[in-house]
């Protein structure tokens, strides 16, 4: 089976992307979140996609659903890693394995006891019982992480009961690993002492203890004390091979972190979110015509823009530096929620961290859209020249149409601007009119719906029609009859359909073809397949929601939950047919039994 692979936006993202570790988002039609990735290196990752031989049948679906790649940079795999659990965790998109056995990443856990105990955690926090640290990525590293803060700090990991019962050391005390407080072996000030230092190097302050160590080991030396000496030194030894937790992406609040990074007359402000305890990730907003104005007005703007009462604020807010009219926002944002609503500056270390994390995507994307915008303006300059426009154009329409033997028609409308695709902009018109297929019909039906419709007052400064000469004047006729002045064009694949051999034809002037490998003829074949595949895949909609509702609803016991699920996994009933009874009883709410129905059924009207 074939499908249309929207090839260009992963290419986009290919070119954007470094070469260092992060987290991709294959985003389909509405912002719906489809796949979530990590990577060690993400432009090698993203161009695995583009071996289409080597994927899966399963991958090939998805990526025909795909209109956008979003990546997300992080300092290593680790924190790739976690990250990707967060927001595999909290956006469910349908194309990731999804884990039901509930466990967590583990966890360190000290508790709050006259002679704290540390232990290998996981499951739900008590923070009035103990204090976490992690998440780590594995039990192995949780163990490794514990034995070493055992040799440097000499904690107990005994249970509590054995702690109050026994009366002389453990076998922990006798190889190094254990002070012993449970039979006095220590004061409890010291005990104390070695926990605060052990917290202190979960917390990453491992520079502070080391220092606090080193000096005790210098006095006991020059005491000339060099047994104790030597204790001390081999616990910076341990100290040293504790392994240092990455950021931690979670939050216990809802709330949003903002940033906000500038360059000349563009800002981008990334918004990280957290609701219920899950982390939605860092979405970035572009801000333009800002040159004038101080980063807390834009702040103070883009706040009460950005929370309404379809986007509910959470209680706090964090921004990286003051806000223009602090208080007359917090009531504003108040009076959507009808709670206490705060705009808050960083001051622990975990609020300062996430910050760091908004702040360096939100570096990374908008070195991304300024870099789309340069190349995007050469384009377009040259485009100008080619078709002779009068200026360089800010807004292009363009127009495909599909169907099948006259059904399910199908014509939309691309729109393409200065900064790239303007996917909010897009439009498909359901031809209402019984044409059969007349493609001349077609489009005079769908420009005069958009010269006509709600969006009739905004004015593209070029249309690009996929067509040939044919259309020139049924374009032409119906422009004038509207007494709409815009140019355009038609775009007509050569003899042979080949890309590069397209012909192009202007009212008034003899077909022309361009330099295959020129810069405005890849951007006109790519404003013309970003058509096709917004085209195609429209129509594909209509097709299989009319093919699903014939087949799939005649089924016993499939409704339209049922239905949705095995489209989702599946892509179409074709795969369904082509599945084992494995594969279909792993949907989510098809037993085995129904499994065995559904196969049967799809082979049966085959």
């Amino acid at each position: 089976m074939s499908y249309v692979i929207n090839v260009q936006a992963i290419k986009k993202q290919i070119e954007l992307s470094p070469q260092c570790c992060g987290v991709y988002q294959m985003v389909g039609n509405k912002g719906k979140v489809l796949y979530v990735g990590k990577a060690k290196n993400l432009k090698s990752r993203l161009s695995d996609y583009l071996r289409f031989e080597s994927l899966s049948e399963r991958i090939k679906v998805m990526l025909s659903q795909v209109v956008e790649v979003k990546t997300f940079l992080t300092k290593n795999e680790i924190e790739a890693l976690l990250l990707e659990a967060q927001l595999i965790k909290s956006l469910k998109p349908p194309y990731n394995i999804v884990l039901k056995d509930g466990r967590s990443y583990p966890y360190i856990k000290i508790s709050k006891h006259d002679y704290p105990r540390i232990v290998q955690y996981r499951g739900k926090f008590k923070k009035s019982e103990f204090h976490y640290y992690g998440p780590f990525t594995s039990a192995a590293a949780v163990k490794q992480t514990i034995l070493s803060l055992q040799k440097a700090f000499l904690l107990r990991v005994c249970s509590d009961r054995y702690f109050s019962s026994t009366r002389r050391p453990c076998l922990e005390y006798q190889v190094k690993r254990c002070s012993a407080p449970c039979v006095g072996k220590i004061t409890k000030d010291d005990y104390w002492q070695s926990v605060k230092q052990a917290r202190d190097t979960l917390l990453g302050r491992n520079g502070e203890v080391e220092k606090q160590l080193l000096s005790i080991m210098e006095k006991y030396s020059d005491e000339q004390n060099y047994e104790l000496a030597a204790i001390y030194r081999d616990r910076v030894g341990f100290l040293k091979q504790i392994q240092m937790q990455p950021m931690d992406f979670s939050f216990e609040k809802d709330a949003d972190f903002l940033s906000i990074v500038r360059e000349k007359d563009l800002a981008c402000i990334g918004v990280l979110s957290f609701r219920n305890k899950d982390n939605y990730g860092s979405t970035p907003y572009f801000v333009e015509n800002c040159s004038d104005h101080p980063d807390d007005e834009i702040l103070s703007t883009f706040l009460i823009n950005l929370y309404n009462s379809a986007n509910i604020p959470p209680v706090q807010t964090y921004v990286p530096g003051s806000v223009k009219d602090k208080e007359i926002i917090e009531q504003a944002l108040c009076n959507i929620t009808q709670k206490p609503i705060k705009v808050l500056h960083a001051k622990d270390k975990k609020e300062l961290s996430l910050l760091k994390f908004v702040y360096d995507n939100s570096q990374h994307s908008l070195k991304q859209r300024l870099t789309d915008y340069k190349k995007n303006l050469e384009k377009l300059e040259e485009l100008s020249k080619v078709f002779s426009l009068p200026n360089v154009p800010k807004r292009i329409e363009v127009y495909d149409n599909s169907h099948i033997s006259g059904n399910q028609q199908v014509g939309v409308m691309v729109v393409a601007g200065q900064e790239g695709f303007l996917k909010g902009e897009y439009r498909k018109f359901t031809i209402k009119e019984k044409i059969s297929g007349d493609d001349y019909k077609m489009m005079r039906e769908v420009l005069t719906r958009r010269f006509s419709g709600k969006i009739k007052d905004i004015m593209p400064d070029f249309l690009l029609i996929d067509g040939g000469p044919g259309h020139v004047s049924i374009v032409q006729n119906l422009l004038e009859t509207l007494n709409i002045d815009v140019p355009f064009a038609c775009m007509a694949k050569g003899p042979y359909r080949n890309a590069g051999s397209e012909r192009f034809y202007m009212p008034g002037r003899e077909g022309f073809t361009l330099d295959n490998d020129s810069k405005v003829m890849l951007y006109l074949q790519l404003l013309r397949n970003e058509a096709h595949r917004f085209a195609i895949t429209s129509h594909r909609k209509r097709r299989n929601k009319q093919f699903i509702v014939s087949q799939l609803s005649k089924i016993p016991g499939v409704g339209n939950k049922r239905k949705n699920a095995l489209m989702s996994h599946f892509g179409s009933v074709e795969n369904i047919r082509k599945a084992s009874l494995f594969e279909i009883q792993n949907v989510t709410r098809i037993s085995k039994r129904l499994a065995e129905v559904i196969l049967k059924y799809v082979n049966d009207k085959e």
